[in-house]
């Protein structure tokens, strides 16, 4: 029975979510249907230079919070999330989400809560349970000059 919950939540996950509209990853930004109060952004840049990439944090309802990494060009290169909910993965991973659930269906299923995906068009890693969902993924080609994804939040 444990054996199936996680492809079956997370196959199941978008037919529950809000209706939120996410930026997928590799796509344009979005604001998440949240109140301009609860966005905020951030441009990283050294002195002088223009903004190397924005940061946007967004809360959603359900308490959860998404942050959107954007290159001067207007495309997410990276996405975060940690909360008491998973948002929804479908449309915030884009067409990365295919690899996620593979990858989930593939690995041995006891007693694991964390999903590691290493390939060299996405790296995703996700972990959590009830109430505490946290996870992260990146395009490693569209990461911009001195970005580590250490720093993703």
């Amino acid at each position: 029975m444990r054996r199936t919950l996680l492809p079956l939540f997370l196959s199941l996950w978008p037919l529950l979510a809000c209706g939120y509209a996410y930026a997928a990853l590799g796509g344009a930004p979005s604001h998440f249907g949240a109140t301009p109060a609860r966005l905020t952004a951030r441009s990283l840049a050294a002195a002088g230079a223009p903004a190397a990439w924005t940061v946007s944090t967004t809360t959603l309802d359900s308490g959860t919070v998404v942050r959107e990494y954007v290159n001067p060009a207007g495309a997410v290169f990276a996405v975060s999330w940690n909360g008491p909910f998973l948002p929804d993965l479908r449309t915030l991973l884009g067409q990365h989400f295919g690899t996620m659930t593979g990858a989930a269906a593939q690995r041995p299923k006891a007693g694991h809560s964390q999903l590691a995906v290493e390939r060299p068009d996405v790296v995703i890693i996700a972990n959590g349970h009830m109430r505490a969902f946290s996870g992260r993924a990146w395009i490693p080609g569209e990461l911009p000059a001195g970005f580590s994804p250490d720093s993703i939040e």
